[in-house]
């Protein structure tokens, strides 16, 4: 790093409720354990409760939800920060994805039924869950499972567990789909006994200062914290500034989806689930953000097995370019999540994707990833959006979008941009090489929407998982409104056709005007 840059890494307070705060409040309220039927409150699962709004204070609404995986229910609070003893209880449909502890408690209750040798790795698999529907309509909770046993004629089998009864289901309906005879991906997965969150903030504020002027000045969100709460987006970017001025007020991945061709299996991945990689400097705020003296390696980067020494969000600043970059698991898959800060003001966001030794990912499957852009330029309303149409001459047309609308990345557009009615400041959104267009599962690669709270993601995805930000085009007006913008990329992933390296990495370029 040239020594006129200095990289400045500081804590910053959260405005909300911390997981064990929302727990707490869930303990001491009746309401909550006779809804859930929890006998024992420190079984409960809570979720960090954000305060919510554009400038939240102590007196923010905050919405929390609580699980209990003995009775598999949920309940949701919806209070105000300065009362929370109020919040109103309301029942939930959330079902938290199995991590930490219970996997760890589910593995242990595998080993007490199987004689596994030593070799053998017990990993999380797709799907996360197999439920089991009860004859009087109750539902029991099941982790699943990876069994990776390299001594075994076959290789990996999935299991569920049910924690509670202490008991294993060996052939879980619905979880072993048609799988490859062969085993795919060199990298060996990491026992789910063996991760374990060390703690640290889960936000800061990240500066860039080059010769004494401030070009970069945000708050950086860890995946384990970043909204929506539950599925969580990547590395979350917030209130985002270049030379002093506002650019974006929020930035991540909501959305990330994989469909498999040959029998139709989806799955809808969370990214709130840190993993390993390789990332050499020093913790300026402790553990779980490291500033690097060399560049960071993902599993994308690095040859060896799906392991690390680092666990978080890591920067590193080389050549008029910053780096911000953390590494995720969902079940086999690994993604990267990664954004590019350059001196001159652009914002590459790139979005990676890889994974662990199993059989299924031998079948041809597409991800698609949907970012999300909360464009604040100049302040928060006064937007414009324009598409530039390829028209033979030099300089392409510019055609304004006043009203909501879904785009595909096709002929004769070439690039969009978002700017400040009076200003005319803004960014360019030029597609990436390999960002690919979007199928029918895929829906579209562009939407252009009026900033709502409420659309932050697009909720219960469905049966397929399918993206329905379809459902937030409702003919609204856009033109001079505050602007949000959701932006795809699609990778087919062939294990006997492989695209070069680059084509597993996707994003736009964000270039200022």
């Amino acid at each position: 790093m040239s020594a006129d840059v200095q990289i400045i890494i500081e804590a910053v307070a959260t405005a909300g409720l911390s997981a064990e705060q929302v727990r707490e409040l869930a303990a001491g309220n009746p309401a909550v354990l006779a809804h859930l039927e929890a006998a024992d409150p420190g079984e409960l699962i809570s979720e960090a409760a954000p305060a919510l709004g554009h400038d939240p204070d102590e007196r923010s609404p905050f919405r929390a939800t609580v699980f209990s995986p003995v009775t598999n229910r949920a309940v949701e609070l919806r209070g105000t920060l300065d009362a929370p003893e109020r919040a109103e209880v309301r029942p939930s449909g959330y079902r938290p994805v199995p991590r930490g502890e219970e996997l760890r408690r589910a593995a242990q209750v595998l080993r007490g039924h199987a004689d596994l040798p030593p070799e053998a790795v017990i990993y999380q698999p797709m799907p996360p869950l197999a439920d089991l529907e009860n004859p009087d309509g109750t539902v029991t909770r099941r982790p699943t499972l990876g069994i990776y046993d390299p001594t075994a004629e076959r290789k990996h089998r999935i299991v569920a567990v049910d924690v509670a009864a202490g008991t294993v289901d060996w052939s879980p309906a619905g979880v072993n789909p048609a799988m490859h005879p062969g085993d795919c991906e060199s990298h060996l997965p990491v026992g789910v006994e063996a991760l374990r969150d060390r703690g640290g903030p889960d936000r800061v504020r990240v500066r860039v200062v080059k010769a004494g002027e401030e070009l970069w000045d945000l708050i950086v969100v860890r995946p384990r914290a970043s909204t929506p709460t539950g599925d969580g987006s990547g590395v979350e970017l917030r209130n985002v500034r270049y030379r002093g001025r506002i650019v974006l007020r929020q930035a991540h991945v909501p959305i990330l989806n994989v469909q498999y061709e040959e029998d139709g299996v989806t799955f809808r991945d969370w990214q709130n689930e840190e993993t390993r990689f390789s990332a050499t400097g020093t913790d300026p705020v402790g553990w779980g953000w490291r500033l690097c003296t060399r560049p960071p390696k993902t599993m994308l980067e690095r040859p060896d097995n799906d392991a690390g020494n680092f666990q978080g969000v890591a920067f590193h600043y080389d050549d008029g370019e910053l780096r911000i970059v953390s590494e995720l698991a969902a079940g086999w898959y690994r993604y990267m999540s990664d954004w590019r800060l350059a001196d001159d003001g652009t914002i590459k966001p790139r979005f990676g994707f890889a994974g662990v030794r199993n059989e299924r990912t031998c079948m041809r499957h597409r991800h698609h990833v949907y970012w999300r852009f909360d464009f604040d330029i100049d302040g928060a309303s006064n937007d414009v959006v324009e598409q530039f149409d390829e028209t033979g001459s030099i300089v392409p047309e510019a055609v304004r979008i006043v009203q909501e609308t879904a785009r595909k990345r096709r002929h004769p557009a070439r690039f969009w941009r978002v700017s400040d009615k009076s200003s005319g400041r803004g960014y360019q959104i030029h597609p990436g090489e390999h960002d690919n267009t979007a199928d029918a599962y895929g829906v579209a690669d562009l939407w252009f929407l009026r900033h709502r709270p409420t659309e932050l993601a697009d909720g219960n995805p469905g049966p397929d998982n399918r993206a329905r930000l379809d459902r937030f085009v409702d003919g609204e007006s856009i033109d001079g409104a505050n602007v949000v913008v959701w932006y795809a990329g699609h990778f087919r992933h062939d294990q006997n056709d492989p695209e070069p390296h680059q084509g597993h990495i996707v994003g736009p370029d964000l270039i200022p005007v």
